[in-house]
């Protein structure tokens, strides 16, 4: 085995490590609206669930520049935001999305990607995605020294499931196939399902 302390690594280094030894990293592409009402579609790929009763989830944004990421300030202002998966057709379009666009410059509009309007709260996510969810902040936290990465964790109050993958209480894990990111541009789909269940007799 090849020993790196983290000590000893720099910024540039250290994030390639970490990505690349945390895979594949489901993504939560987040929509949410600016003080205009645009909306805002960035992909992040440091994404789960943190708790089941009640449903959380936890999105990590990195540091960017001195000004606030258009997700977090959004999200900050509004109290809310929505998280689209990824699946393979709308891979390009995700990728498109992360690109840097100007602040309050809509990526869903100039890439042309479609919305749909969400249930309870008013941030639309994407209409061809297998899987949506709408979410409210619970709160969000800093962690980090000189390059502090923020963590916001968002209550969902409605899931949206594509009617082909819905088995009459849960999502059909085998027919779900969402994207993974294996680090910079790499992305994985999924392989085979493999069961294995722990015997009732080991404790």
């Amino acid at each position: 085995m090849i020993v790196i302390p983290t000590q000893d690594l720099d910024e540039t280094r250290s994030y390639k490590l970490i990505s690349a030894a945390v895979t594949p990293r489901p993504i939560a592409w987040t929509a949410t609206l600016s003080p205009d009402g645009g909306v805002n579609l960035a992909p992040f790929s440091s994404f789960t669930f943190i708790s089941y009763f009640p449903a959380k989830v936890l999105i990590s944004i990195g540091p960017g520049t001195d000004v606030l990421k258009d997700t977090l300030a959004n999200a900050m202002a509004r109290g809310e935001f929505s998280i689209s998966s990824v699946t393979l057709e709308l891979l390009q379009p995700m990728v498109a999305s992360s690109h840097p666009f100007p602040a309050g410059v809509s990526e869903a509009a100039t890439i042309d990607i479609p919305l749909a309007p969400a249930s309870i709260i008013a941030t639309p996510f994407v209409r061809d995605a297998a899987v949506a969810m709408e979410c409210r902040v619970d709160r969000i936290i800093e962690v980090g020294d000189a390059h502090a990465h923020r963590l916001i964790i968002g209550d969902v109050v409605c899931f949206h499931v594509a009617e082909a993958l819905w088995q009459g209480d849960r999502i059909d894990p085998v027919a779900y196939a969402s994207l993974g990111r294996i680090g910079g541009p790499l992305y994985v789909t999924r392989g085979d399902v493999i069961r294995a269940q722990v015997s009732p007799t080991l404790k």
